[in-house]
């Protein structure tokens, strides 16, 4: 019974080490990509515009910013979405209303 209580608390524990280091890992991992520039401007009619390419020659309110690279979602990320995703269509499989009939 006693190796057997060590080797969960020590499964949990290597768990819940590698799902905080996969967080921080992909928090840290986060950087500007340098190759990706987004443009910020404002147009003649005063809507506001994002895009890759750059802007017309009457733009207003041009700033330029560096993109960042795609990081996929931290696991724990991932696992609580899909826990919640699940939650809902069962919930939604459960609770369905009841057809009655009218006489």
């Amino acid at each position: 019974m006693r190796k057997a209580l060590i080797v969960i608390i020590v499964l949990v524990l290597g768990s819940g080490g590698y799902l905080g280091w996969d967080w921080y890992d992909k928090a840290k991992k986060q950087q500007l990509e340098p190759s990706m520039t987004l443009y910020h401007w404002t147009d003649s009619r005063g809507g506001k515009h994002i895009s890759d390419a750059p802007p017309p020659e009457n733009a207003r309110n041009v700033y330029t910013d560096k993109g960042y690279k795609y990081i996929s979602a931290p696991l724990i990320v991932t696992i609580k979405n899909k826990a919640v995703e699940f939650y809902k269509n069962t919930k939604k499989k459960l609770f369905k209303p009841s057809k009655t009939k009218k006489k």
